[in-house]
């Protein structure tokens, strides 16, 4: 339930036994199932759902995904690598500082806080990550996503460090965001025979101090191997 209102968990779109249903019919027809889920009660309900549908349909590369995962119980955490389950997530729906995370503490309670938005510690429980913004809740401007993943804190002293490396922010928005989505092959690196998809930035990001990655912008972008924008 939410901290501030005892004995409210919201208002579920579906029953847990509806959904089971869904995800099995979804996944035996070969479909890769998105689910929207910010509280811990719906991941683990969505997580079940996977899960059942691997029960009855056998395992396969389905790479069903959740997203958003603002809150997620700890015995929830290795169930997404162990069911190949995408953790697709969006740096600027997180709080950046302390100060500025007053009502989402207020709504989670400080029990949860240490797992809320819990980037790197997915990360660390062998979860692919996938990272992308969530338009038009906030920007599509992905360094945005890049200052806010690399810049956020901890809401306590004691709390783990959630954000990301820039290696692991890269991967987020480009190969892991591939794989998201069966196109690991085709996009999301810069290799012989894949899409000719690239950016120039204004300056090297691995020279540029986090704090001031915000400040980069594109001067070209290529799509296909086009140039379809130039400063």
């Amino acid at each position: 339930p939410y901290a501030d209102a005892p004995g409210n968990c919201g208002s579920a779109l579906f029953s847990t036994e509806h959904f089971a249903a869904i995800a099995v019919e979804a996944d035996r027809l070969g479909l890769q199932i998105f689910v929207h889920a910010c509280g811990d009660g719906a991941v683990r309900r969505t997580l079940d759902g996977y899960a059942h549908a691997r029960r009855v349909n056998g395992q396969r590369d389905s790479r069903h995904r959740v997203e958003h995962i603002e809150v997620i119980h700890p015995d929830d955490m290795a169930r997404f690598a162990r069911l190949g389950v995408i953790a697709s997530m969006q740096p600027l729906h997180a709080p950046l500082t302390r100060h500025s995370a007053e009502v989402w503490p207020a709504r989670a309670g400080q029990a949860r806080w240490p797992l809320s938005f819990a980037w790197q510690t997915l990360r660390q429980a062998g979860a692919h990550l996938a990272l992308g913004s969530d338009w038009p809740v906030v920007t599509m401007n992905p360094l945005a996503g890049f200052h806010a993943a690399l810049n956020r804190e901890p809401w306590r002293d004691d709390d783990p460090v959630q954000r990301q490396t820039l290696a692991q922010t890269i991967a987020g928005y480009t190969h892991d965001a591939a794989y998201a989505e069966f196109q690991e092959h085709e996009k999301g690196q810069l290799r012989t025979g894949m899409l000719a998809d690239m950016v120039l930035l204004s300056e090297d990001i691995f020279a540029t101090p986090v704090a001031d990655i915000a400040r980069v912008h594109p001067l070209l972008t290529i799509c296909h191997g086009r140039i379809v924008f130039a400063e």
